[in-house]
């Protein structure tokens, strides 16, 4: 009897499946890179961003709470081009987690594999405001880069988890795909509305406005960082009357205010606090939201 107890258990321990593979446990320094990470990581990774979708991602608190989360992390995805260089080091120290320091397999940085927009020449001193020497970092409100990010995450996962490179390279192909449809309805929608002229309140916007053709006729910081002065702010009106700008679009993590002051004196424009990351908003929750509701805000507002 305990010999037929014993094969029969011995039976069940391998017809039985196990808790399986454990699930990579990702860091993201942002929600857009959160969302991407879990379109081609789908169920095999664990994910969570150091940032929320209503804050800017330049001034987050490296917070022992943080330092905790990457201490068990397998991976840490960073935009890079200096957006996180004021505190991200901090966390990656504290954490004492050697797999995700720089040079290691378990550190990805997306700013590397793109051609970046705004790259200063010559030299850069603090009176240039925030310029980041490499370029602007808000790459992935393009959404052609997000594809171009996603294939190398795809390849990193893949990396650190070969047992299920085909599960993350199906769900690659089904991102891709799924995004360059979503392109061609977005360009589609906008390129109806003739040229678009609008005003923002900082340079989050820039890679979003050179994929769908948008002119960016003048920006309310004079410079990176720097709030608008008053001598800048008349600037801004001049040029927007001379162009016949109708929208001002503020991204959300900054006040409307001054944007609602130029909108008084310039005839017809509106003023729209838009999200630039996931979570911005409550209803997104994905990439795909973010560029649909950017598309939507300009095609409901021109």
């Amino acid at each position: 009897m305990i010999q037929s107890m014993s094969r029969l258990l011995l039976l069940s321990l391998i017809l039985v499946p196990g808790k399986g593979h454990a699930k990579l446990k990702v860091m993201t320094t942002t929600t857009n890179l959160k969302s991407l990470v879990e379109s081609v990581g789908g169920d095999q990774v664990e994910v969570e961003s150091f940032s929320r979708g209503t804050q800017d991602p330049h001034y987050i608190e490296a917070k022992p709470s943080y330092m905790l989360k990457a201490a068990k992390a397998d991976l840490l995805v960073s935009v890079g081009l200096d957006l996180e260089v004021g505190w991200l080091p901090l966390i990656v120290r504290g954490s004492r987690n050697p797999k995700i320091r720089e040079g290691e397999k378990g550190h990805f940085v997306a700013g590397t594999f793109i051609e970046t927009l705004e790259k200063p020449s010559g030299e850069i001193s603090r009176a240039d405001g925030d310029v980041h020497p490499e370029g602007n970092p808000h790459f992935l409100l393009d959404p052609e880069n997000a594809v171009i990010v996603g294939e190398k995450l795809r390849d990193k996962l893949v990396e650190l988890d070969v047992a299920h490179a085909e599960y993350y390279k199906t769900n690659f192909d089904s991102f891709s795909s799924k995004m360059q449809k979503h392109i061609k309805s977005w360009q589609k929608r906008l390129q109806g509305k003739g040229e678009i002229r609008v005003i923002t309140y900082h340079k989050t916007l820039t890679y979003f406005f050179s994929r769908f053709g948008i002119k960016n006729i003048s920006i309310l910081e004079p410079k990176p960082g720097i709030p608008p002065t008053a001598s800048h702010i008349l600037d801004v009106m001049k040029k927007s009357k001379e162009a016949g700008v109708k929208l001002a679009l503020v991204e959300n993590y900054f006040d409307p205010t001054i944007a609602k002051r130029v909108a008084k004196d310039v005839s017809g424009m509106s003023v729209k606090v838009v999200p630039v990351s996931v979570g911005g908003e409550q209803e997104i929750s994905s990439l795909v939201d973010l560029y649909d509701r950017l598309v939507g805000v300009i095609e409901d507002s021109i």
